[in-house]
């Protein structure tokens, strides 16, 4: 190869390699999420009460966007708030359902990495647990469960069960075995105990989803 065909053929090389890095760099300064809301920050939420809340990002040019169903989302304590994400089936992004007591929670939104947070206000009493298939108060017709009462997060003691429906839902007094007899609901199951109460709402279906 003679001189001449070699200085073409590392020319056009280095044309080749400037194009690469030129695009290396451009996707490494694409613009990404800087900080992240979620709205609305403390609502009120008392038991069976629905709130939407979304997920707004601000990117490193400035502008914002509505990320509400592309954010992850969770609840800090889905037996007493539970809230959909992309990551599961049939179920919407930030919409959020107080289905049982308990106390604080903290609604969580992640973004391409970036955090922000909710506090709703939701009923204080005893928590009761399991919640369902991804916590979301939903039980299996024909199946069984015992349920736990919590006291700030140690098992309650001296607990009376109930349940609003006994046909749909039928719960031993003392054990909180219950047996989800028939699709139907929501019912609320209570549990008494240590002069306090609690109470989840629960839904009974052919899947438990």
């Amino acid at each position: 190869m003679g001189i001449k065909r070699k200085l073409q053929v590392l020319l056009a090389f280095t044309a080749l390699l400037t194009l690469s890095l030129a695009t290396g760099c451009k996707g490494f300064f694409v613009n990404q999420p800087t900080a992240l809301a979620v709205n609305p920050p403390s609502p009120n939420l008392g038991q069976g009460q629905t709130q939407q809340f979304t997920a707004v990002a601000t990117f490193s040019d400035n502008t914002t966007s509505d990320v509400t169903k592309n954010a992850f989302w969770s609840s800090s304590a889905p037996c007493t708030v539970t809230v959909g994400t992309s990551s599961l089936a049939n179920s919407t992004p930030g919409f959020a359902t107080a289905i049982g007591t308990g106390g604080s929670v903290t609604i969580t939104a992640i973004y391409n990495g970036v955090t922000a947070t909710a506090t709703p206000v939701a009923v204080t009493g005893l928590t009761i647990s399991p919640c369902g298939l991804n916590s979301n108060g939903n039980f299996k017709a024909g199946t069984t469960q015992t349920f736990t009462a919590l006291l700030d997060g140690s098992p309650a003691t001296g607990v009376t069960w109930s349940s609003s429906n006994s046909n749909v839902v039928s719960i031993n007094s003392s054990s909180g075995l219950a047996s989800f007899v028939t699709v139907g609901g929501p019912v609320t199951i209570t549990a008494a105990g240590q002069s306090n109460t609690g109470q989840l709402n629960i839904t009974v279906n052919n899947t438990g989803q």
